[in-house]
């Protein structure tokens, strides 16, 4: 056997072990329970920071930032940390997006000692259901590992923390700890990622490894692109659909595997570049591919409408502040209530270029383009560390699941017009 294929086999069993393991990790936070913040035992109390008045709340030995307190600066938050070891910031809050612009300046010693509430804003309140905010407050727990809830003050108060309770049964009297992750873990998940790269290309090994230790936040992204170029390449040479899906779960679990640790899997601290991966590959095939044909009117014409109306719709669907109705709110909803893990709307969207082919031979530029977004956007999902690993896993099975019942529907449908 040849040494790549030897460290693939490697590489293959090492994100077995690792999936098992942060799996078992994630089943024993669940298992621990959620709190739900007694609004009646906080209390408030001002502070003076160089003569500004901040408001926070009491808590359980910790202090929550007021939700409104949009005046406090940098600096006067990184005072308040010095005087303060346990601070809870209310996730979606005023404040809360104040803290993802100020995260990025705090040292590792100051970020130890914050963590989240899921918060709901009292207009969003009125603007849901009672069945939309309980999933909202599911989705915090199951989803990014945020285990304390923080509810205002409001009609449907009661109703909301009853159907929660209802259906999460392991409700904590007092606020859960947070478990560290294993120190050693990201960094064998490092070692075998550059063994692996360097059966490939080995300056490129050497390259993420010193991005790695050097500039860690954009390693990740760097070695998602990476991963997205090689599958492409295996991907277009063997042309096996599943092949290619496990494939690169197995490279998402060893991303995933690099940046377990505390401050990622509890979205305390961020990477940098994300909407890199997501770019780069489809970029480049375009580059690649479009310098090969010489377009005609009707081409210009219709490749640009069509990229266009990809392109707008990938925009749409990538980032965290994307376009969603009312409507798309519920179908996730639904989805997630059904199939626990809820498949990305842009893989659902890709595999539209997998099961079909182009009408022209120009237009399998943009075959390949949809097909790319399959792999950058299964990568893509392990690159959101606070997300439980088996979730990752799950929703990338449950897009290529769907997606093939719904065209073998559509086969046996097709068969159907035609004999009529």
């Amino acid at each position: 056997m040849k040494l790549s294929k030897k460290i693939l086999s490697l590489a293959i069993i090492y994100s077995i072990f690792l999936f098992i393991n942060i799996s078992l990790n994630d089943y024993l936070f669940l298992r621990n329970g959620y709190h739900i913040i007694n609004n009646e035992k906080m209390q408030k109390k001002s502070i003076n920071i160089d003569g500004k008045l901040v408001d926070i709340y009491e808590y359980q030995n910790f202090i929550l930032i007021s939700e409104n307190s949009t005046n406090i600066e940098l600096n006067d938050f990184k005072k308040i940390i010095s005087n303060y070891d346990r601070i809870i910031i209310a996730e979606f809050s005023d404040f809360g997006y104040l803290f993802d612009r100020y995260k990025i300046y705090l040292n590792d010693d100051e970020l130890k000692k914050i963590r989240y509430a899921h918060y709901i804003k009292p207009r969003e309140i009125d603007k849901y259901n009672i069945n939309q905010i309980e999933q909202r407050f599911w989705r915090a727990f199951n989803e990014r590992r945020i285990n304390i809830f923080y509810i205002p003050n409001h009609s449907k108060r009661g109703a909301i923390i009853e159907n929660i309770k209802m259906r999460m049964k392991n409700y904590n009297e007092t606020i859960p700890h947070l478990k560290n992750s294993n120190p050693y873990v990201p960094l064998i998940s490092v070692l075998v990622i550059s063994l692996y790269i360097s059966t490939i290309m080995p300056i490129l090994s050497i390259l993420y490894v010193l991005i790695y230790f050097f500039l860690n936040s954009w390693s990740y992204v760097f070695i998602g692109i990476i991963f997205s170029f090689i599958s492409w390449i295996k991907w277009k040479r063997y042309k096996k659909l599943g092949y290619l899906i496990l494939l690169n779960i197995i490279f998402g679990v060893l991303i995933y595997g690099s940046g377990y640790t505390y401050f990622f899997i509890y979205k305390i601290s961020v990477i940098r570049g994300v909407k890199l991966i997501l770019i780069t590959l489809p970029f480049v095939l375009f580059l690649v591919q479009v310098k090969n044909f010489k377009l005609n009117k009707k081409d210009i014409i219709l490749s640009t409408l069509f990229l266009g109306i990809i392109a707008t719709y990938y925009i749409l669907r990538s980032g965290n502040f994307g376009f969603s109705s009312m409507v798309e709110r519920n179908i996730r909803d639904f989805l997630e209530q059904t199939l626990y893990a809820r498949p990305r709307f842009k893989e659902l969207f890709a595999y539209i270029f997998v099961f079909s082919n182009p009408p022209t031979k120009f237009f399998k530029i943009f075959w390949n383009l949809g097909q790319s977004i399959i792999i950058v956007s299964i990568l893509n999902t392990f690159l959101h560390f606070q997300t439980p690993i088996y979730l990752g896993v799950l929703r990338t099975i449950n897009a290529f699941v769907i997606s093939w019942i719904i065209y073998k529907l559509f086969i046996l449908f097709k068969g159907w017009i035609y004999k009529k």
